[in-house]
C-alpha cells in the first residue's frame, strides 16, 4: 500500500482513538498517565503478538554496534520521547481540553517533520512542502479561533 494512503488512514484511526480515548478517560474518571497504561498495555500485546515470529531479527540487528546504536534510537526517542513523554502530554491535554483544539494542535507533526527533514535530514527544500505546512498552520489557527 503507498505510504500515502497508510499515512491517512493513521490519522483517521488516531483521531477516532483520541475520540474515544477522551470519553473514555472521563467516564472511567482515569487520569492521562492511567489512560496512557490502558493504550500501550493493548498496543504492546497485540504488536507483541504480530512480531513474534520476527524477533529473532531484532535480537540479530543488535548483535552488531550499528544495529545496536539504531535500536537504540527507536527506544530514546520513540520509546522515551515520543511515545511516552509526547503521549502523557497528549493524554493530559486530551482530558483537560476540547479535543477539536487539542488534536489539530498535538498534530502539527507536518510542521516539525518538514523542519527535521530539512535542518538534520538533508532533504531539499520545497515550496510546495512549504505551502502544505503553511495551509496545515493557517488550519489550526482556524480552528482555534
Amino acid at each position: 500500500m503507498r505510504p500515502e494512503i497508510l499515512a491517512a488512514v493513521t490519522a483517521v484511526l488516531w483521531a477516532v482513538g483520541s475520540y474515544f480515548g477522551k470519553r473514555g478517560m472521563a467516564q472511567a474518571g482515569l487520569p492521562p498517565q492511567l489512560g496512557l497504561l490502558v493504550r500501550l498495555w493493548v498496543s504492546a500485546l497485540v504488536v507483541l503478538a504480530i512480531s513474534s515470529p520476527r524477533l529473532a531479527e531484532l535480537f540479530r540487528a543488535m548483535g552488531n554496534p550499528a544495529g545496536w546504536q539504531g535500536v537504540g534510537k527507536i527506544a530514546l526517542f520513540e520509546g522515551l520521547l515520543a511515545g511516552t513523554l509526547g503521549m502523557l502530554s497528549f493524554y493530559a491535554a486530551l482530558r483537560g481540553g476540547e479535543l477539536s483544539r487539542v488534536v489539530p494542535i498535538a498534530f502539527t507533526t507536518p510542521l516539525w517533520g518538514f523542519l527535521l527533514g530539512l535542518l538534520m535530514g538533508g532533504e531539499a527544500f520545497g515550496w510546495t512542502k512549504a505551502l502544505g505546512v503553511g495551509a496545515v498552520l493557517l488550519g489550526i489557527v482556524l480552528l482555534n479561533l
